[in-house]
């Protein structure tokens, strides 16, 4: 039996461009006054292409945040990347610098983020990604056990810290969004107490 398609060719979508469209209108209009039509519409592409790509509201406000980790994981997993907490903030700053970070659309982002349980909630599996693969960067060089659970509570503590940070300097800073999450960062890798 063959496949009947519509005629016409896809639809080819660019998700960052929708992602951008999506938090331009959250901006505009506040992040409940949106719906993923309005998004659709902005965007320029059909409810089903959005669909394709992002599930629900949420997925548009995370989306660049876990392509920022994405960029950061691969810089880490590569030869002559420094292991530990060091490597790991060499690393942050050049995914941060490399790719235009700290835009008024990062801001609003990071807002909603923030004042959204709805939102936040949505990012938790991804979240759970990070402390993996922040635990394995921690753990390299024999620093850590990855398995042990200060790996965990280490790699937990950076995606807090980076997440936390990243809310802060949307809601209360003008300073750049590197240099918040480095500053926080060097505290975290100093100890708290």
């Amino acid at each position: 039996m063959t496949e009947h398609r519509r005629p016409g060719r896809p639809q080819i979508a660019d998700p960052e461009k929708i992602g951008r469209e999506a938090v331009a209108l959250f901006a505009e209009h506040g992040y409940a006054a949106v719906s993923m039509d309005d998004v659709a519409a902005r965007s320029g592409v059909s409810r089903r292409t959005l669909f394709r790509h992002f599930a629900n509201k949420a997925d548009l406000v995370w989306h660049d945040f876990f392509a920022a980790y994405g960029r950061l994981d691969a810089l880490l997993a590569r030869e002559g990347t420094g292991p530990g907490m060091g490597g790991l903030r060499v690393a942050v700053r050049e995914v941060l610098t490399e790719q235009p970070s700290g835009t008024d659309l990062d801001r609003v982002r990071f807002r909603i983020i923030g004042e959204s349980d709805e939102v936040f909630a949505a990012g938790i599996r991804g979240l759970g990604v990070m402390t993996a693969g922040f635990a394995h960067q921690l753990s390299r060089g024999g620093l850590l056990d990855e398995g042990g659970v200060e790996a965990q509570a280490v790699g937990q503590a950076v995606t807090g810290c980076i997440l936390a940070a990243s809310v802060w300097w949307a809601q209360h800073s003008d300073d750049a969004l590197v240099d918040v999450l480095d500053q926080a960062l060097a505290r975290l890798e100093q100890g708290i107490a």
